[in-house]
């Protein structure tokens, strides 16, 4: 495999079945190198397998649902200067016509954009979606900031707060705003009457210091809210039950939830629509789940949990009970949809991007509707290794390995440590770029799901907490340990290491603490937290990892900061940030790169100007990060 394969990999998401189950529409994006960027459209496939027809074609598109009767197709088309349009179509694509522009927010609160921004009436008479008509002067010299989030994913936010609207699908008549205040509103969604739409908002006061978001339903026709759930908690992605008597949701119990921070307990809860008797019916089930979607009869909720790795897809009665898991195997799933008797989900593993399926709602008669990485089938790609071992204070800690294809049984190879971002989320059945990359230069790239990480009990993520750089370093340094005692043909003298945002931390920490490695590439890291505490959209993270406030924690601060043991490091290092990065500002890079130079450590800073965190909002950039992180390696190893 090479770098200049990632260029052809198409994605696909957004998918929504037809409510006679007989369709399938989603968003299919496409890199168009030339021009530095990535398309989406809408794109149409029988549910029973056939050939997929193009709805769409101006690279822009987003959000595809299906009207209730399954005549219209309603989407969302980006345009100029921050304003988008919801358009809708016919399910062949004919018919095309604009139902209302209008003003998008670039707050990015780590939860104004979860779950559901457009939906169609019950009716089908109406379009509820979220927007904002404060006016914004993004030409302005001077800003006043009155807001502590005033920071987004990308450059700063504009402030503005988005409200539920709704508008007639004819586009005769302007939209009807439905809330106000010094609010934001996601995770729509109608009751099946068509009365009210619930929504998901933090209304303590104090949004930009907690995450205490609740559940509210606005009625459709006099405005007013009501209040469902009530808790210190999050919830998230609320959906009425067939028969408009309940509300299933995903939950925290615990208050001590960040953006970057979610515990484990996140669970499928339902809730009388009333707001009564709220039920964490996956209490038992120590694994975090993702939103929940009804079987059209209302007996079952569909959802995936991370699990070592996995992500099968599961069930469970609304009454709560046992946890059928309905797919599951060495790979990731995503529900996409459910409705008309089927499921809609994705599914990628090491060698597979992503497709989308569609199976019964038993799991049953599963059918791949996509294949559009094809052309990977004529490239040599790995099937990782997986391997665990038992750290030095008794936890169980999982990795994947890939090596050469063509691996010299006579011959040593270098070997490079990958470290996750998070702490929370997952490594695992995925698809993995680098890992593919890597092994095709002739590296052996391995990596760990270390403490903090999702996917193998509350406790395992809480491991982490207070004890930052501590027992996620052993776990990494022992991963290196055990794969060099388990795999002869990885040269111990000729090891790498790399990582990005919070794995970008642990690099940092790495170089100051052991000189194992012979080179490190720093992705969008972190090395100071006081700065990251005070310069990032992500300060409660910090807080909630040191359990206080900085003035509170000074020595864990301190002890916690790569920048403050720099004159011990000695490793070649690259770091790699983007100059709009707020989730982890690029001062992070400058100060580590600073230190590390007053120190005569070799050390190479490359600044891409208009990227944000992860540097991925373009495709080049994000190929020529691959092609200076090989060749940093090549250089040194």
């Amino acid at each position: 495999m090479t770098v200049d394969d990632l260029a052809e990999i198409r994605s696909i998401r957004e998918a929504k079945v037809s409510p006679d189950g007989e369709r399938v529409v989603y968003l299919l994006s496409s890199t168009k190198l030339e021009e530095n960027k990535r398309e989406s459209d809408v794109y149409a496939v029988p549910t029973k397998g056939g050939e997929a027809v193009r709805l769409t074609e101006t690279g822009k598109c987003s959000l595809p649902r299906w009207s209730p009767d399954g005549r219209m197709i309603a989407f969302v088309e980006r345009g100029e200067e921050g304003k988008s349009a919801i358009t809708v179509m016919a399910p062949d694509g004919k018919g095309k016509r604009k139902v209302w522009e209008y003003e998008v927010s670039n707050a990015s609160l780590g939860v104004s954009t979860v779950g559901n921004t457009i939906e169609w009436s019950p009716d089908g008479s109406r379009i509820a979606f979220l927007a904002t008509l404060e006016p914004y002067d993004k030409d302005a010299k001077v800003k006043v900031i009155t807001r502590l989030q005033y920071k987004a994913f990308f450059g700063n936010s504009d402030m503005r707060r988005r409200h539920i609207f709704v508008v007639s699908p004819l586009g005769e008549e302007r939209p009807t705003q439905l809330t106000f205040g010094d609010y934001d509103e996601h995770s729509i969604s109608w009751s099946p009457d068509g009365k009210e739409i619930a929504f998901v908002s933090n209304r303590t006061g104090r949004a930009d210091l907690n995450m205490h978001l609740d559940i509210y339903a606005v009625d459709v026709e006099t405005k007013e809210i009501r209040r469902i759930t009530e808790s210190v908690g999050a919830e998230y992605y609320p959906k009425w039950s067939p028969d408009g008597t309940k509300i299933a949701y995903t939950a925290t119990t615990r208050g001590n939830t960040s953006n970057e921070s979610t515990p484990e307990d996140r669970h499928i809860w339902v809730v009388n629509s009333d707001g009564s008797d709220p039920q964490d019916i996956t209490g038992d089930f120590d694994r975090p789940c993702t939103a929940p979607y009804w079987s059209p009869d209302g007996s079952r909720i569909y959802f995936t949990i991370s699990d070592r790795g996995r992500t099968p897809i599961c069930s469970v009665s609304p009454e709560g009970g046992d946890v059928t898991k309905v797919k599951e195997g060495a790979c990731r799933y995503g529900v996409l949809d459910s409705g008309a008797g089927k499921i809609v989900y994705s599914m990628s593993d090491p060698r597979t991007p992503g497709d989308i399926y569609s199976a019964d709602l038993d799991g049953g008669n599963e059918v791949k509707l996509t294949d559009y990485n094809g052309f990977l089938g004529e490239v040599e790609l790995i099937w990782p290794e997986d391997f665990s071992f038992k750290s030095s204070d008794g936890w169980d800690i999982q990795g994947w390995l890939y090596k050469p294809a063509d691996r010299d049984e006579t011959k040593k190879y270098p070997g490079i440590l990958s470290i996750k971002g998070g702490p929370s989320g997952m490594g695992g059945w995925s698809w993995n770029s680098r890992g593919q990359l890597l092994a095709a230069q002739g590296y052996v790239q391995f990596g760990v799901n270390y403490r903090g990480s999702s996917g193998y009990g509350q406790a395992f993520t809480d491991a982490v907490v207070e004890d930052m750089l501590g027992g996620e370093y052993r776990d990494n340094m022992e991963a290196v340990d055990y794969v060099l005692s388990t795999r002869d043909y990885v040269d111990p003298e000729r090891l790498g290491v790399y990582g990005g945002s919070y794995g970008g931390y642990l690099t940092n920490w790495i170089v100051t603490q052991i000189h194992r490695f012979k080179a490190a590439v720093s992705i969008s890291s972190i090395s100071n937290l006081f700065s990251q505490w005070g310069c990032s959209a992500l300060s409660s993270w910090v807080e909630v990892e040191i359990k206080g406030l900085p003035w509170e924690k000074l020595d864990l601060m301190i002890k916690q900061s790569p920048i403050m043991q720099a004159d011990k490091a000695r490793t070649p290092t690259l770091f790699i940030h983007g100059e709009k990065d707020h989730d982890t500002p690029i001062v992070e890079a400058e100060q580590m790169f600073a230190a590390l130079k007053k120190h005569d450590v070799e050390t190479v800073f490359v600044r891409y100007v208009e990227e944000g965190h992860g540097v991925r909002r373009k495709p080049g950039n994000q190929l020529d990060v691959m092609r200076r992180m090989i060749a940093w390696f090549d250089g040194h190893l």
